[in-house]
């Protein structure tokens, strides 16, 4: 099953179903061309793959999200890791998590992992694996700083940017385009689509405003979410 879908039921061709959909649908095609850049270089001997148990990009900061990603992330929280949804529900602007490192950063056995990694955000799902445009339009890449790869610079050392034919040689393709992505995630509801904040100003109410749709809709009736833990009352026989 596409892991996109796995979702909690919401009510069909409503706005909160398209905009789950969308989302599912953008975050799938970032993984599909990354899949193809990332083959691309590994077949010309460079391959790109993170170090395990790093977690140095999730250190520096708490990312801003766009409405739509928050409502996605919402989604699957609530579907797939209630508790953590509850404690997330319950940040304030005052007592939040709003310093770095990211609040969803987690020490684990094998080093630093995402606690909502399906669900991660944009920012998250590009960084260190697409590129930019330059200012003639360009695809523009440099190579992340932690990342061993044959033929650069070992870590910890300066990375030169690489531009256009120079960067499609080194990889045998160009890398996704943040921007492009960047985009679609903004088009999908444009009523806020310049609306970007902090994870933890926008996931606590597109918390409260998911679990209110999902227990308004009859497919999920019967599914704990926030505003819907206890057990319907039985249904009164209808007057005859």
């Amino acid at each position: 099953m596409n892991k996109h879908n796995d979702l909690p039921p919401a009510p069909g061709g409503s706005a909160l179903d398209g905009i789950v959909r969308a989302v599912g649908a953008a975050y799938a095609r970032i993984e599909l061309d990354q899949r193809a850049f990332l083959d691309s270089a590994a077949a010309s001997g460079k391959a790109l793959v993170c170090p395990a148990g790093c977690g140095a990009c999730c250190r520096p900061f708490v990312p801003d999200i766009l409405p739509a990603e928050a409502t996605y992330a919402a989604t699957w929280l609530l579907a797939k890791k209630p508790e953590l949804a509850r404690r997330v529900a319950a940040w304030t602007a005052a007592e939040g998590p709003i310093a770095p490192p990211c609040p969803f950063q987690e020490e684990t056995a094998e080093g630093e992992s995402c606690s909502i990694y399906p669900a991660r955000f944009l920012i998250c799902r590009l960084f260190a694996m697409s590129g930019v445009s330059d200012k003639e339009g360009r695809p523009s890449f440099r190579l992340c700083a932690h990342m061993p790869v044959a033929g650069f610079p070992p870590p910890g050392m300066d990375r030169p940017q690489l531009v256009g034919e120079e960067l499609a040689r080194a990889f045998g393709a160009e890398p996704p385009i943040m921007s492009a992505y960047a985009a679609e995630i903004l088009a999908i509801d444009p009523s806020e689509a310049g609306e970007r904040r902090s994870v933890v100003e926008a996931l606590p109410a597109a918390l409260a405003r998911v679990s209110l749709a999902l227990s308004l809709a009859e497919e999920a009736r019967d599914r704990p979410y926030f505003g819907h833990d206890e057990p319907d009352e039985p249904k009164k026989q209808a007057a005859t």
